[in-house]
């Protein structure tokens, strides 16, 4: 695993109209893309700008495509992600939940907390972080199913009941599709040439994305009503795949399946990836916080946007919170978004749009919020304003949290101490 951070955390100087918005220029910026601060009007960094903690070590990719590793408390600025050509900077990975890979051993499938069925591991191929550390999963030419596998016995397994995500990245070798199972009755299919999910049955959700090279990461999201067990299986073709048991098939002895990076995870998304050898290892979760005195604040009008790649469904990308009865949130709802303040206990909130759960779901949202008023904006669609509130809750004391409930990539965070107008919000979430 290599170590690095791809971007430096030193201000760029750039114009203010850059991120201006119907002739506002915003007193606070975040450009985690571009790497530009900018707090009370003025080009900052971001130390000085907002608090990043996380107590452990996470991985991230680079601007190369190379999964790094970077230290505890190290911003995940500059992560990217692959959109089918390139690979494209969507701003600083940020993960609230804190993760443990419950999979030893997860990318030496040679070693013996690995059971193999009718199958070899072979090869020191390339792996995702650039070392020699990928191995071939290669069929026998036993008329058989084909798989490594974590038996129900392993301890680190997770309990019947709780709700996991199974991941590896995985490579075409001669054959082409993946399976990865929890137990028998819950189990997803990949075709690792075309980058689909062919067959997901039992379980909570299924992802499979991009990294280069052939490269992907397939994963599985299920709740176990029997003793688990984690299976990834090499299938022939998309015959075989229909059903758990059907992957039976005769091997040539040299075609396969290159896998990397195995991870078991309490949890309903893939988080990245967390390497183990011998235990079990935690990614802690990422913190940021705006203080106060960085915060612009009108005691009559105020403006927001945010943008980004979401992962999951219950979020809140932005928590502006004194104490249960003052606060500012910007929040996934039930398949929509929501737009709320709170002041003095008196809530007003819109709701709008669509959200669908997934992976790295763009987002792009805005709202304005007055002491008569508050509306919000979603991709350029703006909602119908609520022209209920009689106060703005006053928050001129308490710090914001960034990705206060958020799995995903924050690309952009914007504030203003006035209204935009419904004009305005629709341009800045556009």
């Amino acid at each position: 695993m290599q170590i690095g951070l791809s971007l430096s955390l030193t201000a760029q100087l750039r114009s203010s109209s850059t991120y201006a918005v119907l002739g506002y220029d915003p007193a606070l910026v975040f450009d985690f893309k571009g790497n530009y601060f900018r707090k009370s009007a003025t080009d900052s960094t971001f130390g000085a700008s907002i608090t990043h903690t996380r107590a452990s070590s996470a991985t991230m990719v680079n601007s190369s495509g190379t999964l790094v590793t970077v230290g505890n408390n190290v911003p995940r600025t500059g992560h990217h992600l692959y959109n089918g050509s390139t690979w494209v900077n969507e701003g600083i990975l940020h993960e609230s939940e804190a993760r443990t890979n419950l999979i030893l051993h997860s990318s030496d499938y040679s070693f013996n907390h690995w059971s193999k069925s009718a199958s070899t591991v072979s090869g020191s191929s390339t792996a995702p972080d650039g070392t020699s550390t990928a191995q071939s999963v290669t069929p026998s030419s036993a008329s058989s199913r084909h798989f490594l596998y974590k038996t129900a016995g392993n301890s680190n397994m997770p309990a019947v009941g709780v709700t996991t995500t199974t991941s590896i990245f995985a490579k075409a070798d001669g054959y082409n599709f993946l399976g990865i199972a929890d137990g028998t009755s819950q189990y997803g299919r990949f075709n690792l040439t075309t980058g689909q999910v062919v067959l997901s049955v039992g379980l909570v959700s299924t992802s499979i994305e991009s990294y280069g090279g052939g490269w992907y990461r397939c994963s599985i999201t299920s709740t176990g009503t029997i003793s688990r067990q984690q299976i990834f299986s090499v299938n022939e073709d998309a015959a075989n795949v229909s059903s758990f048991g059907a992957e039976t098939f005769v091997g040539n002895g040299t075609s396969g399946i290159t896998m990397y990076g195995a991870q078991t995870e309490a949890g309903s998304t893939p988080s990245s990836y967390i390497p183990t050898t011998t235990a079990t290892a935690t990614r802690a979760a990422d913190l940021l916080t705006v203080p106060a005195a960085n915060l612009p604040y009108d005691s009559t009008n105020m403006s927001i946007q945010i943008d980004g790649k979401m992962t999951g469904n219950t979020l809140t990308p932005v928590r502006w919170l004194l104490d249960a009865n003052n606060s500012i949130l910007l929040e996934t709802g039930s398949n929509n978004f929501s737009f709320t303040q709170e002041a003095v206990g008196t809530v007003d909130t819109v709701t709008g749009g669509s959200f669908t759960s997934g992976t790295n779901v763009p987002f792009n949202l805005a709202t304005r919020n007055g002491s008569t008023f508050i509306n919000g904006a979603i991709s350029g669609t703006v909602l119908t304003a609520n022209t209920t509130p009689t106060a703005l809750p006053n928050l001129s004391s308490t710090g914001l949290n960034l990705g206060h409930i958020f799995m995903g990539t924050i690309g952009q965070f914007r504030m203003w101490d006035e209204d935009l107008t419904d004009a305005g919000i629709t341009e800045a979430s556009t």
